[in-house]
């Protein structure tokens, strides 16, 4: 972490100002908050997953993600504590000016109070290249943290005018990340499985999460629990030691005869009758 920074530098002859410049995991979640006039924050995540809530709209956060909060945005980050968000912060402050008369890159950057995407950019290197740098203080660090933190705003704007923007919708690199999730999720945790704990482990709101799970599997949450459980059941029930009971606990039912209705229901067939089917095989 370095704050109390005044690293200046322009980009097309505007000014800015560098002032704090942050990386560390999100532990706990960020209230809500916003910047003053004049004011922008980079926020790039390079691991882990959250949402963030920007001006009363909500968005998944995931690996790669690069959102811009400008002056006077209220904004909130909340994290996912078994998979928490690594963020590289940037704090900019901007001199006040006639701002019209700019580049077009550097008028794309002030004039988006709220910008949220995939950076398409290659952003990380740059902001290793700048810790690395103002960590060691090697002779013409400074030079080097001007040179890196144009490059960072110049790579923002890049990503704005590719117009790569994200809705409350999970774009499609994410979507594919959500579904290997959502296959071990109820590979491993089918007995406890609960929409709540998916949903934070995509980063998604539970909402979107039904919706991930709609778009690949063509189901609904609970559809795909007792999918998982039925599957799950028919392992069991090939070992012999187990009984009825022991299969129903090991799946999450509360009793042996919520667990055989529920398996008939699925299979049309009761679990006593097709243990007996695959032992005469």
């Amino acid at each position: 972490m370095h704050n109390n920074l005044d690293i200046r530098f322009s980009v097309g002859g505007f000014c800015f100002h560098a002032v704090n410049l942050i990386c560390s995991s999100i532990i706990h979640n960020v209230p809500l908050h916003s910047h003053g006039i004049n004011c922008y924050e980079i926020h790039y995540i390079s691991d882990g997953y959250g949402t963030l809530n920007a001006d009363g709209q909500e968005y998944a956060v995931t690996p790669n993600t690069l959102f811009v909060t400008g002056p006077l945005l209220p904004h909130s980050q909340m994290t996912n504590p078994s998979s928490p968000m690594l963020e590289w912060c940037l704090y900019l402050h901007t001199d006040e000016d006639e701002k019209e008369k700019y580049a077009d890159i550097i008028l794309k950057f002030l004039s988006e109070k709220f910008w949220i995407g995939q950076d398409e950019q290659r952003l990380l290197p740059l902001f290793q290249k700048l810790f690395y740098e103002l960590d060691n203080r090697f002779d013409g660090y400074l030079n080097m943290a001007e040179l890196l933190t144009a490059q960072i705003v110049i790579s923002i704007a890049r990503n704005y005018i590719k117009d790569s923007k994200l809705t409350s919708e999970p774009s499609p690199a994410v979507s594919e990340r959500a579904s290997i999730i959502i296959e071990e999720y109820f590979l491993y945790e089918y007995k406890t499985a609960s929409l709540g704990k998916l949903s934070r482990q995509l980063g998604l709101s539970e909402r979107q999460t039904q919706r991930v799970i709609k778009k690949y599997y063509g189901s609904s949450f609970g559809e795909k629990k007792t999918e998982a459980k039925m599957s799950a059941a028919v392992i069991l029930l090939e070992d012999e030691a187990l009984s009825l009971a022991d299969v129903s606990e090991q799946l999450g039912y509360s009793s042996r005869e919520y667990f055989t209705a529920a398996f008939k229901k699925y299979y049309n067939i009761s679990p006593s009758r097709y243990r007996k089917s695959k032992q005469k095989l």
